[in-house]
């Protein structure tokens, strides 16, 4: 009770405030997209528009920044002020690639990380609010209009959207099925594109207000992976996390069962350092893969392996309806997806504890 008065306080504080930013006489059109007004959908068209820096962190990838990047310059968002591609230090061409697209400005990472990437981003941002895309995102046209939309509607401190995969191999498709079968990602909201808008704790990518993350000491760089899942534990202490499915992307799963496994077995030891450092974080469902991995390690392991190949078995079933161009990859997908990010957060609960943010400075 106490979060909800505080998050509608929060809200209503939000509509009070003027819209600063660029100014722009484009007037809202008053059409309606799935029964609701223009003005439900994307930002206000006259007056004063808050101004948008969008924030890529990348490494290598060629194979997919410039759909990216020409997705992110269509924008129908007419204050998008700056792009900025942070690069790692890529091996391919993806800064060369990325530096044609008006309106970019390549930034060199030389720490790597992501959280180094974006705290750059935010050092060097010159909008009010920063929209995150990854390399291997393709956004909707609306995605910025919905992002400043939903921030403004809802209050938070940071909105998004659902992840959608969308593969075009084999095993693309049966990794972005596994990303959301409710056996591979569980109830999370953020996993489902139908589900309804609503607070929440986890969202993909996001749209933040620049001076709240910069209050908040922007990014924890000594965490290597779930930097957004620790930051998104801090916001929620601010103005809370919205999820909104109007918030529309594309993603491309990664095109291999190994680098799946590489993938998941990071994002389970930065999960770790998160409950670390954040131990009200840890959620019920995020104990099924640890648990998992320590009953195939126990004296019961063979109860215990058959009970789980059951239940796979019986989710691919009913799965494989849901997406038949990927479900059968699921029997191999699932496993890797469990297996990886259990053994991940094992690792992770003894690694060196984790930083704290605030030692970037941040200031501009």
């Amino acid at each position: 009770m106490a979060r909800s008065a505080r998050l509608s306080a929060h809200a209503a504080a939000a509509h009070l405030r003027p819209l600063a930013g660029v100014d722009t006489d484009v007037a809202a059109d008053d059409h309606h997209d799935n029964g609701q007004p223009a003005d439900a959908r994307r930002a206000p068209r006259s007056g004063f528009l808050p101004a948008v820096t969008v924030a890529l962190p990348v490494l290598d990838e060629a194979r997919h920044i410039e759909a990216c990047l020409a997705a992110v310059t269509a924008q129908t968002y007419p204050a998008v002020v700056e792009i900025l591609v942070v690069d790692g230090g890529s091996s391919d061409a993806t800064a060369e690639l990325a530096a044609r697209f008006e309106r970019v400005r390549v930034i060199a990472n030389p720490r790597r990380r992501q959280a180094a990437a974006l705290n750059i981003a935010l050092r060097e941002a010159r909008g009010e609010i920063l929209v995150r895309v990854d390399g291997r995102t393709v956004v909707a046209p609306d995605y910025v209009d919905r992002c400043v939309a939903a921030l403004t509607r809802s209050g938070a401190s940071l909105v998004g959207g659902p992840i959608t995969p969308r593969g075009t191999t084999w095993v693309e498709r049966a990794v972005g099925a596994a990303l959301t079968s409710r056996l591979g990602a569980g109830p999370a909201r953020f996993r489902n594109p139908e589900a309804d808008a609503a607070w929440t704790d986890i969202v993909y990518l996001g749209a933040a207000p620049v001076d709240v993350l910069r209050r908040l000491g922007g990014y924890d760089e000594s965490f290597a992976t779930n930097e957004d899942g620790e930051l998104l534990y801090r916001l929620g202490a601010e103005g809370g996390v919205w999820f909104d499915p109007a918030i529309r992307s594309t993603y491309r799963p990664r095109g291999s069962f190994v680098a799946f496994l590489r993938q998941y077995y990071r994002y389970g030891r930065g999960r770790a350092a998160t409950v670390r450092k954040h131990p009200d974080s840890l959620r019920a469902r995020q104990l099924a893969a640890p648990l998992l991995v320590l009953g195939l390690l126990s004296p019961w392991r063979r109860p215990v392996a058959l009970t789980y190949l059951a239940v796979v078995a019986a989710g691919v079933g009913l799965e494989a309806r849901r997406h038949r161009r990927g479900g059968a990859g699921l029997a191999v997908a699932l496993p890797l997806m469990h297996l990886a990010w259990g053994v991940g957060f094992l690792v992770g609960l003894l690694d060196d504890p984790p930083g704290r943010p605030g030692d970037v400075d941040l200031d501009t």
